[in-house]
């Protein structure tokens, strides 16, 4: 899961937006940026970092504390709103102290990537910022050959793998759990049609920036939701529930959901794709199961 690397730079020069309003750790980076290849902007606040990122999409953000305008987690979830930057972007943040745990919870529910300790260590920094594009420019490709989100908005199975590989990464680089839930809605009849829509509904309505949500099979869902360990994905499918409940009077024996998830990606690494499989699977067994068992964490 490290984020430096050792391939190939990209033929273009790569776009980097540095938004920091001092002179000192934002400066320093900038030039460091400069000096390896980057054609480099500089934002002197959240507002002007939205703006060079409307005028020319980045390959990669990196924000540090000394904005005025919005705190540095506002911004980057305004960035991440961008759609000229979303979730596939690369966004790391400077870091002048050791980040606290609390930190890095928020960073990552907040869409950004990795610190960046400073003082930097020029060639450790400027190989992350190589390695970083290089993801950046392999997500787009991806997306560009196929299909991600599909009309109603939810990721396909190729886009959730995708927003996996990525939220793994973040998980791993804040040392912070990462779950992902299957969920389904079931009926004695089998015409669950109405059910899955009013669920999709549901998803939408509640999810969390930071999560991921796509469909996984015929009227089956996932979430993956970084900063949430096993008891947090209980309690996920456990809000799902009661808001399906609240939209439909019908309550949680009607929803079936398996889970799966690490208590810490830096020291438990899992393969995205395995957290996926593994949350369908106990999905498939808690179909079987009903009644207080709705609910069924993977068992390996």
């Amino acid at each position: 899961m490290s984020a430096t690397g050792t391939r190939t730079r990209p033929p273009r020069p790569p776009q980097l937006l540095v938004a920091s309003h001092n002179r000192g750790a934002g400066l320093e980076l900038l030039q460091l940026a400069e000096r390896r290849g980057f054609a480099v902007r500089h934002a002197h606040s959240a507002a002007q970092a939205l703006e060079q990122a409307q005028a020319a999409p980045p390959d990669l953000v990196v924000l540090d504390a000394s904005l005025t305008d919005l705190n540095v987690f506002a911004t980057s979830r305004a960035l991440r709103d961008h759609p000229h930057v979303g979730p596939g972007t690369p966004l790391l943040l400077i870091a002048i102290q050791r980040p606290s745990s609390p930190q890095h919870h928020a960073a990552l529910r907040a869409g950004v990537w990795e610190f960046l300790c400073h003082p930097f260590h020029a060639e450790e920094v400027g190989a992350k910022l190589d390695t970083y594009v290089l993801l950046k420019l392999d997500s787009d490709r991806a997306r560009r050959e196929t299909s991600v989100a599909d009309a109603a908005g939810f990721c396909t199975v190729r886009g959730l793998a995708l927003r996996a590989h990525e939220l793994t990464l973040q998980a791993f680089h804040h040392a912070e759990p990462l779950a992902c839930v299957a969920l389904a809605p079931v009926s004695a009849d089998g015409q669950n049609a109405g059910a899955v829509d009013l669920l999709a509904n549901v998803l939408r309505a509640t999810g969390r920036r930071s999560d991921a949500i796509g469909r996984v099979g015929p009227g089956e869902f996932a979430v993956i939701a970084p900063g949430t360990d096993r008891a947090g994905a209980v309690l996920l499918a456990e809000r799902l529930a009661r808001a399906l409940s609240d939209a439909s009077g019908e309550g949680a024996r009607d929803l079936r959901a398996g889970y799966d998830a690490v208590g810490n990606a830096r020291y438990t690494p899992i393969e995205p794709k395995n957290l996926l499989a593994r949350a369908t699977t106990a999905l498939r067994a808690a179909k079987g199961q009903g009644g207080p068992n709705w609910i069924q964490g993977f068992v390996g």
